[in-house]
């Protein structure tokens, strides 16, 4: 059980490696933009505390199982660098999940021919995770899998699952989309089935009397038509007639251009009929099942004859132009505020903090000053430093100090001004105000509650979890002392906007 993802791609193929190592850099930055840290334990002066810092490449490539926007633990993911992809165990349905099927998506952007990110076998459709990736890189990516029969017959080869349970209509947002959905609907409901679903909508449902999608349909029918005149006309046997017509659909399919053959003359005017219906369609899948259901042969063995080289022909208003994805934000994408983003900020031009947030950094200013100017002495500053980060983490759950902040401070350790920092979260963590509000996530002490609440293997800890840390309500996770307390560690992570606050 759980939500598992992965990449389909068709066999074979892969990222070439002239593409590799920008792939490499923008996986790293996709991941760390994305929230994913990795999760260090410290253990000195006999206290123990845990550390962040943002995933980063390896000489093993990437390995991870926290996210900072989702503020939660999962199974690990990463990057295998002797493999050169994405990889990843178990993800749950939140930002984790988002990040992870976001660096899938963009493994299969670098990928040439059909690739998909899969979810539980489910495939995705990527504008949400494309939009998200063109923002990152400031790209314009186009959606994959412009035509999705491409996919659904590289998935028909080489994966065993249900292929009438895929949302393949969610692919479809144009007319080159909708003739591959067709084609997929018609191979597998038949093409009498999607007929009559077609009927059933009314003429003018898109607004447009000239709806290029009623014309599909319209010629679709007149195809099944020549089609079944052929069949009863023709004087060959069942196996000359199809002969026949396949290989005069190879003709078409193989010459360059988009138009017929017009110094190619058939005696049989029902066969010129079929290849002329045929290139109107534009949906060599759609044809053949056409041709599968009248001379009653498995479409799969036909396709098997013709698919070297069936192909649209993308006539006029079928061209396949790559269709454009709007940028979509990290704010938007995970649908965080600005003044969440502290630790990102300088990485993305486009936060700007609320007026609340700067008041907050004017008080943190005015706070860092006073102690500044102000006569006192930390006796054991790495042991009262531990104390603080072990207090945080038992009273207020998860709320962790950043690596490279810690080690900074342990390089500077009898620096007053990190003493001033450091003395301004001490201060923080033990506000009467922090402290009630923190407590909506724990068990109240006492022996009447010893009965609920999360109960713990070995050694419970000081404060109980009221439930998982995944069942417990987001606002009482996101309670005023938690969001303050994760945001100025991020401030104190973050030293270019920590320089514009306090100077150093």
């Amino acid at each position: 059980m759980g939500t598992f993802a992965m990449l389909f791609h068709k066999a074979g193929t892969g990222i070439p490696d002239e593409k590799m190592e920008e792939f490499k850099e923008r996986i790293e930055k996709l991941f760390q933009m994305g929230g994913m840290m990795e999760v260090e334990q410290v253990q000195l002066c006999g206290k123990k505390a845990v550390t962040i810092k943002k995933a980063s490449m390896h000489d093993y490539g990437m390995n991870f199982h926290y996210n900072y926007f989702e503020d939660d633990c999962w199974e690990n993911a990463g990057f295998s660098l002797k493999r050169g992809h994405v990889w990843s165990e178990k993800i749950g349905w939140r930002e984790f999940h988002r990040t992870v099927v976001a660096a899938y998506v963009l493994e299969s952007l670098y990928i040439d021919g059909p690739a998909v990110a899969m979810v539980n076998g489910d495939v995705v459709t990527s504008q949400v995770y494309i939009g998200w990736i063109n923002y990152l890189f400031q790209m314009q990516y186009p959606k994959k899998n412009s035509n999705p029969w491409h996919l659904f017959e590289a998935l028909h080869n080489q994966i065993d699952m249900d292929l009438e349970e895929v949302d393949w209509g969610a692919f479809a947002q144009d007319l080159y989309d909708f003739i591959g959905y067709y084609e997929i609907r018609a191979v597998l409901k038949g093409t009498e089935t999607l007929e009559k679903e077609f009927d059933r909508r009314p003429e003018n449902e898109s607004g447009d009397e000239k709806d290029d999608r009623l014309n599909f349909f319209d010629f679709a029918k007149r195809l099944k038509i020549a089609v079944n005149q052929f069949h009863k006309k023709n004087g060959h046997d069942e196996e000359g007639q199809l002969s026949l017509i396949v290989e005069m659909l190879r003709s078409y399919y193989e010459q360059d251009g988009m138009w017929i053959d017009v110094s190619k003359k058939y005696e049989d005017e029902n066969l010129e009929a079929i290849c002329f219906f045929a290139a109107l369609t534009d949906a060599p899948a759609y044809v053949f099942q056409v041709v599968s259901e009248v001379y009653e042969v498995d479409f799969w063995e036909l396709w098997e004859r013709v698919k070297d080289v069936a192909k649209r022909k993308e006539m006029l208003y079928q061209m396949e132009i790559p269709q454009e994805i709007i940028s979509i934000s990290t704010m938007n994408f995970f649908k965080v505020t600005s003044d969440d983003m502290i630790l990102f900020w300088g990485d993305d031009e486009n936060i700007r903090f609320s007026q609340e947030l700067k008041n907050w950094f004017d008080e943190l200013r005015s706070r860092f000053d006073m102690l500044m100017d102000s006569e006192y002495v930390i006796e054991n500053p790495l042991y009262w430093i531990l104390e603080l980060m072990e207090y945080a983490d038992e009273n207020y759950y998860r709320i962790y100090t950043f690596s490279e902040f810690f080690s900074e401070t342990m390089e500077h350790l009898n620096d007053r001004r990190f003493w001033a920092l450091w003395k301004i979260y001490d201060e923080m963590l033990h506000n009467p105000v922090m402290e009630e509000a923190g407590s909506v996530i724990f068990v109240p002490e006492g022996p009447e509650y010893e009965h609920v609440g999360l109960h713990y293997l070995g050694t419970p800890p000081r404060r109980r979890l009221k439930s998982c840390w995944d069942m417990i309500k987001k606002e009482e996770k996101n309670n005023k002392a938690r969001v303050t307390f994760r945001r100025y560690m991020a401030l104190l992570e973050n030293r270019k906007l920590r320089k514009e606050i306090f100077g150093f």
